[in-house]
């Protein structure tokens, strides 16, 4: 990796870092999914869950929470690094275009799951990534959008 590229990118996860210190941020149950919610942002991350999640995981593109007696919708753009890691019921999972980061080992280990659909370009990169790490046999599908193009 280039020096440039990597002090670049130190600088803008230090700053993310300093804005998340400022921003509110909430865990929020939707869906039987936990989320860490930026509310001034109105952005999520999906959490490491405390439940195992088993089946078919939708994440979704947004959430729908009530705060303070009205309702809130944030993007969820991000999952947490290890959120599924070893959930042995997970069969498949689909991963909507507002996730633009998912985290080391977010479904490692997770002997049973089959297939991962991607609905950005994102999803040309897993198999370059340690998301997966020892889950095997797994089909990876990346569904694009007209226009959209995959840059490795």
């Amino acid at each position: 990796m280039n020096v440039n590229f990597q002090r670049l990118l130190s600088i803008l996860c230090f700053s993310l870092v300093v804005l998340a210190a400022q921003a509110e941020i909430k865990a929020v149950t939707y869906k039987g999914i936990r989320y860490a919610v930026d509310t001034e942002n109105q952005v999520a991350e999906v959490m490491r869950q405390t439940n195992e999640i088993k089946g078919d995981l939708v994440i979704p593109e947004t959430i729908r929470y009530k705060s303070s007696g009205k309702y809130v919708t944030c993007t969820v753009v991000s999952i947490a690094p290890e959120a599924f890691a070893g959930y042995n019921g997970l069969k498949s999972v689909y991963i909507p275009a507002t996730v633009q980061w998912i985290g080391d080992y977010a479904f490692a280990y997770c002997k049973k799951l089959r297939h991962a659909r991607f609905g950005s370009s994102l999803g040309a990169r897993a198999s370059k990534e340690n998301w997966f790490v020892g889950t095997k046999k797994l089909e990876i599908e990346s569904v694009l959008m007209p226009g959209e193009s995959i840059s490795l």
